[in-house]
C-alpha cells in the first residue's frame, strides 16, 4: 500500500507542475502580448498558445481539485441530516459525479480518436492538438477513477465525511 500512496504522490506532484507550468505559460503569453501591442507589434498565434495553456491547466486543476475535495461543497441541509441520509445522499451524489465525468471522458475520447485519425492543427501557428487532447482524457479518466475510489470508500465506511479535511479559507491562518 504504501507504494501506491508514493506513485499516487508522484502523479499529484507532476500535475502540479504541469498546471503550474501552464498557468505561467499562459501569464507570459498574454502579458507579452499586451506589451508587444504597446509598441505596435501583434504575436500572431497568441490566442491559440494561450488556447492551449488554459486547457492544459485547467485539466490539471480539476484532477488536484478532486483528490484533495476542493470543489465547493454546501452542506446548509446535508450538515442536519440524520446519519443514513447523509451516506444516501453522499452516495447518489458520488455516482452522478463519477457518471458525468465517466460520459465526459468517453466524449473526449470519442473526439480525440476522431481527430487523431484526421489530425488537428491550430490554424495560425500549425501546432498539433492530438497530443493534447490526449492529456485532457488522461486527466479526466483520472479524475473519474478518484470519484470512483472516493464514492466506494465513503460507502464502505459509513462514518466517513466527504468534506476536506482542512478548511481552504483558513489555510492562510496562523496555527498559534
Amino acid at each position: 500500500m504504501a507504494i501506491l500512496r508514493r506513485i499516487a504522490g508522484i502523479i499529484f506532484l507532476l500535475t502540479q507542475i504541469i498546471g503550474a507550468a501552464g498557468l505561467i505559460s499562459l501569464m507570459v503569453v498574454v502579458g507579452g502580448t499586451v506589451i508587444y501591442r504597446w509598441f505596435g507589434g501583434t504575436f500572431q498565434g497568441s490566442y491559440e498558445v494561450a488556447e492551449i495553456c488554459t486547457i492544459l491547466t485547467i485539466t490539471m486543476c480539476v484532477f488536484m481539485a478532486t483528490v484533495k475535495r476542493g470543489h465547493v461543497d454546501v452542506r446548509i441541509l446535508h450538515d442536519r441530516l440524520p446519519a443514513p441520509a447523509k451516506r444516501a445522499t453522499n452516495l447518489i451524489t458520488g455516482l452522478t459525479a463519477t457518471i458525468f465525468w465517466a460520459l465526459t471522458t468517453f466524449a473526449t475520447y470519442t473526439l480525440a480518436s476522431l481527430l487523431g485519425r484526421n489530425g488537428e492543427y491550430t490554424d495560425v501557428l500549425q501546432i498539433n492538438i492530438v497530443p493534447l487532447r490526449w492529456v485532457i482524457v488522461t486527466g479526466f479518466a483520472a479524475v473519474t477513477l478518484v470519484l470512483f475510489v472516493q464514492t466506494l470508500r465513503g460507502f464502505l465506511d459509513p462514518g466517513s465525511d466527504p468534506a476536506p479535511e482542512t478548511d481552504a479559507a483558513h489555510s492562510y491562518e496562523s496555527e498559534g
